[in-house]
């Protein structure tokens, strides 16, 4: 149970940060496919553990309800003051998720070079379409709750959610191409105050996160079933350029710049070989 609550923490906490994906996190801690195959059982019409996946599922939904409300304030404290080391370590957890997935998931199965290169290529069109930091700017000012906010919030919900579970794939970072970052992000921040203007849209934004999810693991559950071995290298693909293009580049590289980020990147890699050990 403990295991699930951290991996939906993790999950949470990786899709408030535009460039880190939420599967990716769901990957290093090896509950990726419990996650595919509980969702798809929840809606079989035959399912003897329906129970069971639902209780799971729940866990993992509370621990990423913590990661996005309880955890945005120590993030924002971090990006404040340590952005790039706080980068790296993203950076570290998930380069070194590459081994725990091609030895986990990815175990029996050969790379297949065309999906891996397709998966590459999709988070470098996506950091390329990235209009940089300036648009992730929280605002304040919060638009009035209209039938049209709400359709709105549910479809920016269903993005959020479809991208959520797929490895390598930030749902902040399409949200941020897309143009509506920040207006997930100031709800976020300011969901603590209770205003019905703040509530309902976000209210609206989880029905959406939910169909996406649900969406989504459907999807992934087809590929992983027909074509299993082509999937999983399009996943790698995507992991590997997700830490890739992460990389800070507009940043002075001085003595201590280089010591803190490279004890960052090292400290994020200790937690997933952690974790690996852990399984």
């Amino acid at each position: 149970m403990l295991k699930n609550l951290i991996g939906g923490i993790a999950v949470g906490i990786a899709n408030v940060i535009p460039g880190v994906s939420g599967g990716t996190m769901m990957v290093i801690l090896g509950i990726f496919n419990h996650i595919m195959d509980a969702i798809s059982g929840v809606f079989k019409r035959e399912n003897d553990h329906r129970k069971d996946d639902i209780f799971f599922l729940m866990q993992v939904l509370v621990g990423a309800g913590i990661g996005l409300v309880g955890f945005a304030k120590v993030l924002e404290f971090l990006f404040n003051h340590y952005p790039t080391q706080t980068i790296y370590w993203f950076i570290g957890l998930i380069a070194l998720s590459i081994p725990l997935f091609l030895k986990g998931e990815m175990k029996g199965e050969k790379i297949k070079f065309i999906p891996l290169l397709v998966g590459l290529c999709i988070i470098f069109a996506l950091e390329f379409l990235n209009p940089g930091d300036n648009a992730a700017n929280v605002n304040p000012a919060f638009p009035t709750v209209t039938l049209l906010l709400c359709v709105k919030m549910v479809f920016i919900g269903m993005i959020a959610g479809a991208t959520m579970l797929m490895p390598g794939v930030s749902g902040s970072m399409v949200l941020l191409i897309l143009g509506e970052y920040y207006l997930f992000k100031s709800y976020l921040a300011h969901v603590m105050s209770f205003h019905l203007n703040i509530l309902i849209p976000l209210g609206f934004m989880g029905v959406g996160i939910a169909l996406g999810i649900v969406l989504s693991a459907k999807v992934c559950s087809f590929f992983l079933k027909r074509w299993k071995a082509a999937f999983l290298s399009f996943i790698l693909g995507l992991i590997i350029a997700s830490s890739l293009v992460l990389i800070p580049l507009n940043v002075s590289y001085d003595a201590f710049m280089i010591i803190t980020s490279f004890t960052a990147f090292a400290f994020g890699g200790a937690i997933v070989i952690g974790l690996g050990k852990l399984q």
